[in-house]
């Protein structure tokens, strides 16, 4: 999210990742670190870039899911 680049850099213009890191942060603190919840939630984004026409690149393995 800092420099915008990486797996999800296609996708920022279409769909804006503020809402999606902004429930991630509150969901991972709010069950103590889960990386399943992470998961979840980057899963959840990369589906709604590639339905909205976005490419995404492989996000899975520099997130560890």
């Amino acid at each position: 999210k800092k420099t915008f680049q990486g797996p999800f850099k296609a996708c920022h213009e279409v769909v804006k990742p503020q809402d999606f890191y902004r429930n991630c942060l509150y969901d991972v603190c709010m069950s103590d670190g889960a990386k399943t919840i992470l998961c979840q939630v980057l899963e959840a984004y990369a589906t709604t870039c590639k339905k909205n026409g976005a490419v995404v690149g492989d996000w899975r393995t520099p997130s560890g899911c």
